[in-house]
């Protein structure tokens, strides 16, 4: 049985156990946690929950081997609440246990009762591994929290803990994507070893900080060292061409990832090539290349599209990817926000309101525009218009001086970008974008931290036109940089202006 489960047979792992089941031979403990690892393998939550309820019947249910396998397969199958609760009733538990539950959490999607339970893990007594360490930067990097990040790696420094290739890139990772690229460089160079994810991680996180040159030349570099580069790799080099505006470099790229490494291009590569004409003002090119692509293009390819036409103002092609976007996904407020945006830039007011108007009709609404700040460790979340954090009197004082401040610096809100019509409701829309998360967030931090300290805040969604305007205006009226990740990339505003030349 178990040799089924370690030769990726898990159907014959589970009809062997079943077949015991019914001889007169009874599993113990030792089958069944074969069983459940192949379960595990498999994602067959309804056979790991009949094998659950045989190890509750039958006394098996206390052993630690078998409730860690359990929890195992559930966290896998994405049944995380049901791990906890076995988590929970364990008398006594492992450093196995605790990483299974911390790296099921963050699989889940919920990073910060990934970290809270590594706190708990420590008044227990209990340290951790390499294994917990990959789990919980990988909640930083989902979070942005640098802080936290910086404090792990203390940690793993501290306990002495083994900086493998793959702790090493996830360390690489964290650091790149969390704002600290001349940290996660300097890793870099330390590691003894680096593999093809690790050259990846370091080019893609030039990449998404705007360092695209640089970024290319470590991927030159990393075929100096004879690491053949994979698809993921190329991502990141299509992705540093399109923000250092190396058009014809990423076009020759492009075209060298089947005719030199034999990778034939994904839907992602073609997206990144949209992107990357788009950015350039070259939008027929880009239209053509969706036109031609071997593949049903998907919503990111069209979005980037028309995300481009709205950066060129071209309207016609915006009508004519929208409508591709809206047959696929008829659903996705990006589209109808973008498109209404992309009206009112034209100030075709009627076509933006019918746009909002059918959004209603559909019953969809916007996504939920969220921001996060990390001060001393701690992380401090804001929506829009939000008024639930314990210093929101404070905060909106603080928005109040920062409006005054800003229009007398020469600060005039882009309502295009608002959903109403202007015309008729322009002391709305100036509320609206002034309530915005990262300006909430924003307006948290000199609450928040000594004078001259960087702000850094992470949103979910792209930050739009008005915001990228306000942060640079605040970066110098408040002498702070400013360091702000949305949903694609890193802005950095210091002095007034924006490090990458407002290129978005």
């Amino acid at each position: 049985m178990g040799a089924y489960t370690q030769w990726d047979e898990p159907a014959e792992a589970v009809e062997l156990f079943d077949r015991m089941l019914t001889s007169d031979v009874k599993p113990n403990e030792i089958p069944l946690v074969n069983v459940l690892g192949a379960c595990a393998k498999a994602r067959d939550l309804e056979t790991a929950k009949r094998l659950h309820n045989y190890a509750h019947e039958n006394g098996f249910e206390s052993h630690v081997a078998v409730s860690t396998a359990l929890m195992d397969v559930y966290c896998k199958c994405g049944c995380v609440s049901l791990a906890r609760d076995l988590f929970n009733n364990m008398p006594k538990k492992n450093l196995f246990c605790w990483n299974i539950m911390i790296n099921g959490h963050v699989e889940d999607g919920d990073y910060e009762e990934a970290l809270l339970l590594f706190r708990e893990m420590q008044l227990k007594g209990e340290k951790g591994d390499k294994v917990t360490m990959v789990s919980l930067l990988l909640a930083c990097i989902y979070l942005g929290a640098l802080g936290l990040g910086k404090w792990l790696h203390a940690y793993v420094q501290k306990e002495n803990i083994e900086v493998d290739v793959t702790l090493g890139t996830t360390l690489v990772d964290m650091y790149a994507k969390c704002g600290g690229i001349e940290s996660a460089l300097q890793i870099f160079q330390e590691l003894p070893e680096k593999d093809v994810m690790t050259w990846t991680a370091l080019i893609t996180g030039l990449a998404m900080n705007r360092e695209g040159e640089m970024a290319l030349k470590y991927f030159h570099e990393m075929q100096i060292n004879g690491v053949k580069p994979d698809a993921v790799t190329f991502i990141g080099v299509l992705v540093a061409c399109s923000h250092a505006g190396l058009i014809d470099e990423g076009i020759t790229h492009f075209k060298s990832m089947s005719s030199r490494y034999g990778i034939q291009p994904s839907v992602e590569h073609y997206g990144c090539m949209v992107d990357l004409l788009g950015r350039a003002g070259r939008i027929a090119e880009a239209e053509e290349l969706v036109r031609e692509m071997p593949m049903a293009p998907d919503r990111f390819v069209l979005g980037g599209l028309l995300r481009a036409c709205r950066i060129h103002g071209n309207l016609e092609v915006a009508e004519r990817a929208a409508q591709q976007l809206l047959e696929l996904d008829p659903e996705n407020e990006g589209t109808y926000m973008l498109l209404s945006i992309i009206y009112s830039s034209f100030k075709k007011w009627k076509e933006a309101k019918r746009i909002r108007q059918l959004m209603e009709e559909r019953n969809i609404s916007e996504p939920i525009d969220c921001s996060r700040i990390e001060i001393n460790g701690f992380l401090h979340e804001f929506v829009k218009n939000d008024s639930c954090h314990p210093e929101t009197t404070k905060i909106y004082q603080m928005l109040d001086d920062m409006n005054i401040k800003l229009k007398k610096a020469g600060y005039a809100p882009e309502k295009s970008e608002v959903l109403l019509d202007t015309d008729e409701e322009g002391d709305n829309n100036e509320t609206e974008l002034g309530l915005h998360s990262e300006k909430l967030a924003i307006a948290f931090g000199p609450l928040s931290t000594t004078p001259g300290t960087p702000i850094r805040v992470v949103k979910n969604l792209r930050v739009c036109t008005d915001c990228h305007t306000a942060m640079k205006l605040i970066s110098k009226v408040y002498n702070r940089e400013i360091v702000l990740r949305d949903r694609n990339r890193f802005h950095r505003f210091k002095d007034g202006s924006c490090s990458y030349n407002d290129f978005w």
